[in-house]
């Protein structure tokens, strides 16, 4: 964005100099005309910036530069850079131009002052008080209009999906209580659906989306932005084999609802089998871990795996070592580089996951190829994710959690590729956006950039999209008439190893511009954030809860204006209805 510079008039013709203003107020007031807060703080400093000489302040030219992000082809492991989002974004390059700096030692003028013929004497003006030049200051610190904005997005694990799952069971059941459910707004963007494009095979689509946020002061105008990053498509029938080992906790807290899941999860999983494919059965027993080693399946439901989870009995340890080591034993044994080479566990949470454990975990992750995903299992008021979560993150997978059949069914069903595949991993995300904006953080609120978790790295299946949901706000009010948003990223093409850039540079007007009907997607993503911090709040029971609720609603509505059939936004809206009942 350019800055734009006009002359500012100074009286000379005073005879004792005031104070003068730090040159940081002078030179953005004269480089932002535009800014409505240049436009009040003006006549509140006119009287100080007059005892400034013009060759100080109106007669020089300035420019700014940035290095704007600069995508690489060069091959080899991704450095790894998740650094959090601060408060209003790093940024990234250099102001630059002409050196407006104050050495102090300059002057106002007094042509006049000791000539008797000349003008009268004016009195010096009325100083500033300190309070406001400090308040001023801060406004002005806090809006840069000269240094483009540039920050990485830290991405949590893209196929989490805990908290949406158990948030929509618990809400559905008869109790209606969220008690106990960690409500965390980036799974539910890991969770739903988006329509995104697809990328070409082993790329990677970037589809940026920028919207002004309703009813906002166009003084200070707030955007909501959603970037929508999406791998190839990929059919059943074009996947790779499978070597694939479930880790199965049979201790005793298994019993009862857990243990139909658990059954449920690995039928689901044979149904997707297919001839070529291998897999193993270990539980966490240290005596027999093995149920089954190996085993070459015949086809979709092989019968041998079915009987053997049928006949899965409960009595084995509550300690996850055992259970791991012999896993990835036999995953190291049949491992195949072409193939998808996976650890399936499944838990109802009640093991505890030490450091051992998720040494041995991590240690195994270190091979390329070989992906954990955790899977919890049972009542969703009952299950706590923290260990399924530390064990998927030491994996490099993901965690889920199966309340009932027919998500098990969903997941390792009609979605047993993104589920379990991999097309894209050491995910990075890099923004660039012009001078003046920021990233709005709510500290009761979660984001996508939990600073808790550390992003490891970011693992994407085909048929997947990561869509990344931010609020920005900006401290100019015409911004989105010039500049450029530009999103770049950098990964690793899971078939071929190589370290690979895409980027996308699109004006900001043109995204404004765009029309509703092009925007289906952001505007689920905005439903989508209303309703994760509705359910927050709910929890919560702040007095405010009913204008809450219907602001959800009224988003949800709005969503489904232009997706009617959208069954996922129809079960949200659902849901904010019995909950706004209770």
């Amino acid at each position: 964005m350019s800055s734009r510079r006009s002359p500012l008039g100074a009286p000379t013709s005073i005879s004792a100099p005031a104070p003068r203003p730090a040159p940081r107020l002078a030179s953005w007031l004269a480089a932002a005309p535009r800014s409505r807060l240049a436009l009040r703080l003006a006549p509140l400093l006119a009287p100080l910036l007059a005892c400034s000489s013009a060759g100080d302040l109106g007669e020089q030219d300035s420019t700014s530069s940035a290095s704007i992000y600069n995508n690489t082809d060069s091959t080899g492991p991704v450095s790894g850079d998740t650094s959090p989002v601060s408060g209003g974004g790093s940024t990234s390059g250099q102001s630059g131009g002409t050196d407006n700096s104050d050495d102090g030692q300059g002057t106002g003028s007094d042509p006049g002052g000791t000539s008797t013929g000349g003008p009268p004497e004016l009195p010096a003006p009325e100083p500033v008080p300190e309070d406001i030049l400090e308040t001023a200051k801060t406004e002005l610190d806090a809006c840069d209009l000269l240094t483009p904005v540039s920050f990485n997005l830290r991405t949590v694990d893209a196929s989490a999906t805990v908290s949406p799952t158990q948030a929509r069971d618990a809400a559905l059941s008869d109790w209606v209580s969220l008690t106990g459910i960690r409500i965390r707004p980036w799974e539910f963007f890991n969770y739903y659906s988006f329509s995104y494009p697809a990328a070409d095979f082993g790329g990677l689509a970037i589809t940026p989306q920028l919207k002004l946020a309703a009813g906002e002061d166009d003084s200070n105008p707030e955007f909501t932005l959603q970037v929508g990053l999406t791998t190839h498509a990929l059919t059943a029938e074009q996947r790779p084999p499978v070597r694939l080992v479930l880790a199965l906790d049979n201790s005793n807290s298994m019993s009862g609802k857990a243990q139909d899941m658990l059954r449920a999860t690995g039928k689901a999983i044979a149904g997707s089998l297919r001839e070529g494919d291998v897999l193993s059965i270990v539980t966490w027993n240290a005596k027999n871990p093995v149920i089954l080693e190996l085993h070459n399946i015949t086809g979709p439901g092989d019968s041998v795996v079915l009987t053997k989870l049928d006949q899965l009995e409960l009595g084995g340890s509550a300690e996850l070592y055992s259970g791991l080591m012999t896993a990835y034993k036999l995953a190291d044994a049949g491992f195949e580089p072409q193939a998808w080479n996976r650890v399936v566990l499944v838990s109802d949470g009640g093991a505890t996951a030490n450091d051992t454990d998720l040494a041995v975990i991590a240690d195994h992750a270190q091979k390329p190829g070989i992906y954990l995903t955790g899977v919890g299992v049972g009542d969703a008021g009952i299950y706590r994710s923290d260990m399924m979560d530390a064990a998927a993150h030491a994996g490099r997978g993901a965690s889920l959690f199966v309340g009932n059949e027919a998500e098990a069914d969903k997941r390792f069903g009609a979605q047993f590729i993104r589920t379990l595949g991999a097309a894209v991993r050491e995910l990075q995300v890099h923004i660039d956006l012009p001078a003046g904006f920021s990233v709005v953080r709510d500290p009761d609120q979660d984001s996508l950039t939990n600073p808790d978790i550390s992003a490891g790295g970011v693992r994407l299946g085909p048929n997947s999209s990561l869509v990344l949901h931010r609020r920005l706000r900006s401290c100019d009010p015409l911004a989105g008439q010039d500049g450029k948003l530009i999103v770049s990223v950098d990964y690793i093409d899971e078939a071929t190893g190589v370290l690979k850039s895409n980027k996308a540079a699109v004006p900001l007007a043109d995204l404004l511009a765009e029309p509703p009907a092009s925007q289906t997607s952001l505007f689920k993503g905005i439903a989508l954030q209303s309703y994760a911090e509705a359910l927050a709040r709910w929890q919560a029971r702040p007095l405010d809860l009913p204008t809450i609720l219907a602001d959800a609603a009224a988003r949800l509505k709005a969503a489904l204006d232009l997706l009617p059939n959208d069954p996922e936004l129809a079960e949200m809206a659902a849901i904010i209805e019995i909950l706004s009942a209770d």
